[in-house]
């Protein structure tokens, strides 16, 4: 095991693949300490300037993001979000705070369980909060914001659609000059609304024929453009003229892009108000996808046990599996199922755990649910590659809803059904359950209720990787007025010398 303070003399290419991993997690733990310091730092910075500042009223402390940023070198907004978080730290989240200072979790994560607090009765995150914390040691932040939505919806679903409400009213799309003659697209839209932008371009990058020399992310960028344009059909680049597979092709009509969105029956019958999802994107709240369902079309998905399974055995046999176990399987993985990805399942393939067997398919490998699991394009070749023994990664089913990954260092991942535990909620035994019912769930709050956006996968962001807080959105009233461009001109007339400052 390595100590942090030992990192700068290691020579690691000494050191043995276990070694490297140690030290990742020292480094790593010790960098997650730093950032607390520095969110701890700023924090006690910020109230200084307000028990200084002669104005009581939502002015006082405001410059204090703005000495930390000239110090720091960073924009302000970034230095308002480290003092919201460190004010929601000292005020309701005291296991969080520690654990922060000790290292054990770091600044994304902390973002994560911050934003998925907001607002949440005392009652409710006494019982949140350590299971926030015991997720956080086994997973990344994209996992961990859709655990944190889902149980939070579960334990107040009146909140949670009040959040999304109020959020919605947020919604903007900006231009953002970068260098080299480049602009970063930004936009905060409703989910539903960027999961039909986001499903939209790819079915636009599918356009082309497989010669086209533009990578997914180029094909996206230039899709937006033709969407803008007018034109809505992306032009394939492969200059073979006629030979092209997708030359003379007609412009379809244009039609609503496909979003999947995954909720218990009882649910959408209005019975209960366990949270659904949308895929790419993680949980919304009932109502939401009630709405949404008003102009759906449906696919039953059953709950299987172990013993059972939807495919015959006919259909076993065969290495593509039937249409309505590719349907089952998308629909309770609900994500790949590599530690970590986020991918939705609709943009994955479907894979045998056991490798087919294609010289003897009657044995091993059979194309059943028990045997089958959604994985991205990427994580894919890797368990092909593994299955061929040219990784050292190996993969093997625990039962139906377990897939456990055996890292070439020796650590076992496990994943589950993310799916699962939205179409079936009592699968998902690890959900805290509620012990507060009171008058909270019903009554306004004086704080805005606001959920920040879950990057999409596979989707670029212009992020700081210092300070993993890109669409941050600031709650503490005193801090929300720090953004150069959200500031509201003062058309007052009157002289500025008569003006209270």
């Amino acid at each position: 095991m390595f100590d942090s303070d030992d990192l700068s003399v290691v020579d690691f290419g000494a050191v043995s693949d276990e070694g490297l991993i140690d030290a990742l997690r020292a480094a790593h733990g010790a960098a997650a300490a730093a950032q607390a310091a520095e969110v701890f730092a700023v924090r006690e910075l910020y109230r200084r300037h307000r028990a200084d500042s002669a104005d009581p009223g939502p002015g006082g402390g405001e410059f204090a993001a703005t000495e930390a940023a000239v110090a720091l070198q960073v924009d302000e907004g970034t230095a308002g979000a480290l003092i919201d978080i460190g004010l929601a730290l000292e005020d309701s989240l005291p296991r969080t705070r520690e654990a922060f200072a000790a290292g054990r979790i770091d600044l994304a994560k902390v973002r994560v369980i911050v934003d998925s607090t907001r607002a949440v009765a005392r009652e409710v995150l006494e019982d949140l909060e350590p299971r926030l914390l015991e997720a956080a040691g086994r997973t990344n932040p994209v996992r961990l914001r859709q655990a944190a939505r889902r149980w939070a919806a579960r334990l107040d679903p009146l909140g949670t659609q009040r959040r999304r409400e109020r959020r919605q009213e947020e919604r903007d799309v900006r231009l953002r000059a970068v260098q080299d003659s480049m602009a970063v697209f930004d936009g905060l839209l409703p989910a539903p609304g960027a999961q039909t932008v986001a499903m939209r371009l790819r079915e636009m990058s599918m356009q082309v024929c497989a010669a086209d020399p533009r990578t997914m992310p180029q094909r996206r960028a230039d899709a937006l453009v033709a969407l803008a344009d007018g034109s809505g059909r992306l032009r394939c680049r492969c200059e073979r003229g006629e030979r092209c597979p997708k030359f003379g092709v007609p412009i379809e009509r244009p039609r609503r892009a496909l979003i999947q969105i995954g909720v218990p029956a009882d649910t959408l019958l209005g019975i209960q108000d366990a949270p659904a999802f949308l895929a790419g994107y993680g949980p919304i709240d009932a109502a939401l996808a009630r709405m949404l369902a008003e102009h759906a079309r449906f696919q039953v998905i059953p709950e299987q046990s172990d013993a059972e399974d939807s495919s015959s055995p006919e259909g076993a046999a065969q290495w593509r599996p039937a249409p309505r176990l590719e349907r089952e399987v998308r629909a309770v993985d609900g994500i790949c199922r590599f530690p970590g990805c986020a991918m939705p399942a609709a943009e994955s393939e479907l894979d045998h755990n056991h490798p087919f067997d294609h010289q003897r398919p009657a044995r091993g490998g059979l194309t059943a649910r028990t045997n089958s699991a959604v994985l991205c394009g990427r994580h894919h070749r890797l368990k092909t590659l593994a299955d061929k023994e040219k990784l050292r990664w190996k993969v093997w089913r625990a039962d139906l809803d377990r897939l456990q990954w055996t890292a070439p260092t020796g650590d076992i991942h496990t994943t589950v059904r993310e799916g699962a535990r939205y179409l079936f909620p009592c699968t998902d035994i690890g959900a805290p359950t509620a012990p507060y019912t009171g008058v909270h769930r019903s009554e306004p709050t004086e704080t805005p209720l606001l959920d920040p956006p879950a990057a999409l996968p596979d989707r670029p962001t212009a992020e700081d990787m210092a300070y993993p807080l890109n669409g941050y959105v600031v709650v503490h009233g005193q801090l929300r007025r720090i953004p150069p461009e959200d500031e509201i001109p003062d058309d007052r007339t009157e002289p500025a010398r008569n003006r209270a400052h």
